[in-house]
């Protein structure tokens, strides 16, 4: 199938269901969100990067936005290490 096949397809669908404009998505949003999730269930980069095909990792790091909730924990965590590690 074409990438415009699969577009085309997916925006009649929600037409169908009767999806606003500002509720509906793309392939690329569903991309987008896959890569995210996984990022967020503990997939490493490299490992994601593989799965969508990227050639750079920057292209990757596009693709993966977290939810702020998710920075923050990891921010933590890696505080609360490096803070274990200086006490000793």
């Amino acid at each position: 199938m074409k990438p415009e096949t699969v577009r085309d397809r997916l925006a009649r669908l929600l037409d169908t269901e009767g999806r606003i404009e500002g509720d509906q998505f793309t392939p690329h949003d569903l991309r987008r969100a896959c890569a995210t999730h996984h990022y967020e269930q503990g997939m490493d980069l490299i490992t994601v990067q593989q799965l969508l095909g990227h050639e750079h990792i920057a292209s990757t790091m596009a693709y993966v936005r977290p939810c702020l909730t998710f920075v923050e924990d990891a921010w933590r965590r890696a505080t609360s290490r490096a803070l274990t590690g200086l006490a000793g």
